[in-house]
């Protein structure tokens, strides 16, 4: 590692727009970089690193808030600046924010850092912005407009699924907010992904703290909600689904872990932008626990009537509990 501070990357993006499938694709190709990343994680189930850290073992936890706006948490960013430049002398450090992190607040205190604070320098913002739902989530969700208008450098996820007319308004909402960010999509090939680790990593210098980005308004999120959820006995696929699809565009984003009955094989749901889906990967460990561990976030979620549904979507109730505590 070169002598100075550490170059740091913020990856911010709005929820499901597709950031932690960034990192790891960076993560999983061929190059010559030492990378560590800090996962800012909204919620207390750690969904995202616990997917990044298949591929690798540098990942510092922020649980419990959003870096942008609490100072306990920022708190634990510098530790977590110093904790991993000590263990992992890293070239470059990667920061996933959360999907509602404004980034203006965090530049702010990054440029204003106390003289004892972690040794780290700014020097790219990236954006991921949903494709095929950016353009109604620019809309309706402030902290979407504000991660563009902070960008340097804007990523255009799930391509593939949006459609022409949906594209081309998306590009114009984005350049209402932001023109100068350059805009880039990556296909999901070797030469796409070895292009978007260059894009991403290469030429790092530090980044100047813009007027507009000091802040001179309240830094308020609006009214999502995120409800944590973890059942022991195994549920019914077909039922969490309805759960899940009945809850329409007030759910957000969702993802995490699922025992399905009759399955010995881990499920991922996840709903990112438009898409809600139900996928199985790796056989369950056989010397450890068969658990369920959601996040749903939304606008205005009923935490209590979301456990009670969840409840409902129980194909063995013996020895289940929730993480909220609450009774069956």
């Amino acid at each position: 590692m070169s002598a100075g501070p550490v170059p740091l990357v913020i990856l911010t993006g709005f929820l499901g727009a597709g950031k932690t499938t960034v990192l790891n694709r960076v993560l999983g190709a061929q190059h010559h970089r030492r990378l560590a990343i800090i996962v800012n994680e909204l919620g207390r189930i750690d969904i995202d690193g616990r997917l990044l850290r298949a591929r690798a073992g540098d990942v510092v936890e922020l649980a419990g808030g959003c870096v942008c706006h609490e100072v306990r948490t920022m708190e634990e960013l510098w530790e977590a600046f110093a904790e991993t430049i000590r263990r992992a002398r890293p070239d470059c450090i990667v920061l996933e924010t959360t999907g509602i992190a404004e980034p203006e607040p965090l530049l702010e205190a990054l440029a204003d850092r106390p003289a004892n604070a972690s040794d780290v320098v700014a020097c790219r913002v990236v954006t991921v912005v949903d494709a095929q739902a950016g353009k109604a989530v620019l809309e309706r969700h402030g902290e979407a407009r504000h991660q563009v208008m902070a960008a340097d450098r804007l990523l255009l996820s799930k391509l593939d699924l949006a459609d022409p007319d949906s594209l081309a308004a998306l590009h114009e909402s984005i350049a209402n907010l932001n023109e100068s960010a350059e805009r880039a999509g990556f296909p999901e090939t070797a030469a796409g992904t070895t292009a978007l680790v260059s894009w991403l990593l290469d030429d790092l210098t530090p980044r100047a703290l813009r007027d507009e980005e000091r802040q001179t308004r309240p830094h308020e999120h609006g009214q999502l909600t995120v409800v944590a959820l973890a059942e022991d006995a195994p549920l019914c696929e077909g039922p969490l689904l309805a759960m899940c699809g009945r809850l329409g565009s007030a759910l957000v984003r969702a993802k995490g872990f699922v025992h399905i009955a009759g399955q010995d094989r881990q499920a991922f749901l996840e709903r990112a932008g438009l898409q809600l889906s139900l996928r199985y990967g790796d056989p369950w460990p056989e010397d450890g626990p068969r658990r369920s561990e959601i996040v749903l976030i939304g606008d205005g979620l009923d935490g209590a009537a979301l456990v009670r549904q969840l409840w409902a979507c129980r194909a063995e109730a013996a020895g289940s509990r929730l993480s909220s505590g609450a009774q069956p």
